[in-house]
């Protein structure tokens, strides 16, 4: 094909093989109905052959190329009809569809005359973005309970259902099990091709080729997206933008900084609703990581990480969607085995926060004149000490909060605690600001060696401390605390060939969270265990209290 880049000369098959499968591949699209069957056999018979062979490099050749001559025909199909399902299909990338989503009343118009023909189409759809979210929360047990349940409940008469409904049955599918994922695949790829046009098929290929974990190990996947990328990329549009990121997302041996600082360009130029959060998020941390080794592009490279910090808190935002959706569609069964798997996507979040954080501080310190401009910036994004390394107050105030929540759906107690240094002012008086400092840092680590990492420690204040302590009883959290205590109370600090001692005082109060509370009950916790710090100062400090709630004796 005059308009096709061909790759050929990277695989290996044979000139007939390679005729045979590229022949089918155009032939899938143009045979009758009734010869579907016996055409998708002889695809996979094609498929069989090496995978039996024990040759996976011939295996994965020959789907590549079908694939890849299945887009180079499809993209020289302009469809002159607006595809209801491809505009569907843009839902796969913002699920769960709520009502404050700007694709809510698109959705709800593609899907209404379903609706009124049968009304318990508005929980089948329901169930499948459970289903859907499940698969992408890694939670696969409910996914294919779900599966199970609506395999009898969604047929090809409702197609936008049973398209998203079949995409999730084939990423459930075994890796290895090529024959099943190839038969659904095709007679999906045939039966949209014939009701909806070539958009829709297009999308449905690359909805395959990113699920196939093993061909994207071979050396030719990424000449297979460029390829794809250029025969796409003009249209802007979902197809392209999947492709570009599909080729954006390969690690740095495939694809190069430079490589994928290109395609950066190209995908933020799309309309915002294509791509989701966490892609462009993805899409401006790596540019604000790359550019801040440029002098020249130094305030692009700001302007992506602030970029990439906004789509974070959408992040944030639709994680606490998916659990919330979660929760209303799921049974108590499913949703209290889901939270492992929402904790997790949780704990990511976190993780990449401080990644970005201390990428965007190191990207600060590169360029001593821009300081000065751009500090309050630096503030307002960082979410970590700079001293001790310890969380910051600001990360209470936009983590803490959701932290507790996923806890409390556990029935987890949780224990806040209020820790200060004992006349921490004389250290910095009799030694100096340095050595005050230096305690700080110390006394930090070992903060960090002695509670888990499942805790949550904060730099409150000068000295003063925030610490979270979650499935622990009141009993179990003073024994941590006392021993705590007395570690630091027998700790040398040495600074400047000085000896610097110090003790702590803790106050601390422990309860269970229902499922239903708001921060004003978690900043109330806060202030018992700092009315319990104050009782451990009042009364000798260097001791560890429990802010002990009053009863009502009306004697």
């Amino acid at each position: 094909m005059s308009n096709c880049y061909s790759f050929d000369r990277l695989i290996s098959l044979s000139p007939k093989e390679l005729k045979k499968t590229k022949d089918m591949a155009v032939q899938i699209f143009s045979i009758p109905e009734e010869r579907l069957a016996e055409l998708v056999n002889e695809v996979i018979d094609s498929i069989r052959i090496f995978y039996e062979a024990g040759n996976e490099e011939l295996l994965l050749e020959t789907l590549a190329v079908f694939f890849h001559e299945s887009v180079c025909y499809l993209s020289q199909i302009r469809s002159l009809r607006n595809s209801e399902l491809y505009h569907f299909l843009r839902v796969l990338n913002h699920v769960p569809i709520l009502a404050e989503s700007p694709f809510y009343t698109e959705t709800l118009n593609i899907l209404s005359k379903y609706f009124k023909q049968d009304p318990s189409i508005v929980k089948l759809f329901d169930k499948l973005q459970n289903m859907y979210l499940f698969e992408e929360l890694g939670y696969i047990e409910g996914a294919k309970a779900l599966a199970k349940e609506l395999k009898s409940k969604i047929d090809d008469s409702n197609l936008h259902l049973y398209t998203l409904f079949q995409i999730c049955l084939f990423r459930l599918m075994p890796e290895d099990d090529w024959e099943s994922r190839l038969d659904l695949a095709l007679n999906l790829l045939y039966k949209v091709y014939h009701q909806e046009g070539p958009e829709c098929s297009i999308f449905l290929i690359i909805e395959w080729l990113k699920a196939a974990e093993a061909l994207k190990h071979s050396p030719i996947y990424k000449a297979l997206l460029k390829n794809l990328y250029k025969l796409c990329k003009h249209d802007m549009n979902l197809n392209s933008a999947s492709i570009g990121y599909e080729l954006f997302e390969l690690s740095n041996k495939l694809v190069s900084p430079e490589e994928k600082l290109e395609i950066y360009n190209e995908l933020i130029l799309y309309p915002s609703n294509i791509l989701n959060s966490l892609q462009l998020r993805s899409l401006h941390f790596f540019a604000g990581n790359y550019l801040s080794g440029k002098k020249e592009k130094f305030r692009l490279s700001i302007n992506s990480f602030i970029s990439s910090n906004y789509y974070l808190h959408k992040c944030w935002e639709r994680l606490v969607e998916i659990s919330k959706y979660v929760r209303t569609h799921s049974t108590p069964v499913m949703f209290k085995n889901s939270v492992v798997y929402l904790e997790a996507q949780f704990l990511n979040l976190s993780h990449y926060t401080s990644i970005r954080n201390n990428c965007y501080v190191e990207n600060l310190q590169t360029s001593f004149e821009e300081i000065e401009k751009l500090y309050r910036e630096m503030e307002e994004l960082s979410l970590t000490d700079s001293l001790t390394g310890l969380k910051n107050r600001r990360y209470k105030e936009i983590n803490l909060f959701q932290m507790i929540s996923f806890a409390s759906r556990q029935g987890s107690n949780i224990c806040f605690v209020m820790g200060d240094l004992d006349h921490f002012k004389r250290v910095n008086d009799d030694y100096c600001h340095e050595a005050g400092d230096m305690v700080l840092k110390e006394l930090s680590r070992l903060m960090l060696d002695e509670f888990r990492k499942s805790d949550v420690i904060i730099r409150y204040g000068g000295e003063e401390f925030l610490i979270i302590l979650f499935s622990l009883e009141q009993c179990a959290a003073r024994d941590i605390l006392e021993g705590f205590r007395q570690k630091v109370d027998k700790q040398v600090f040495i600074y400047d060939h000085q000896e610097i001692s110090i003790s702590i005082s803790f106050g601390y109060y422990c309860r269970y969270f229902s499922n239903r509370h708001d921060e004003d009950e978690v900043n109330k916790c806060i202030n018992y265990a700092d009315l319990a710090l104050i009782k451990a100062k009042e009364t000798g400090r260097n001791k560890v209290c429990a802010y002990i709630e009053p009863t009502n004796n009306p004697a």
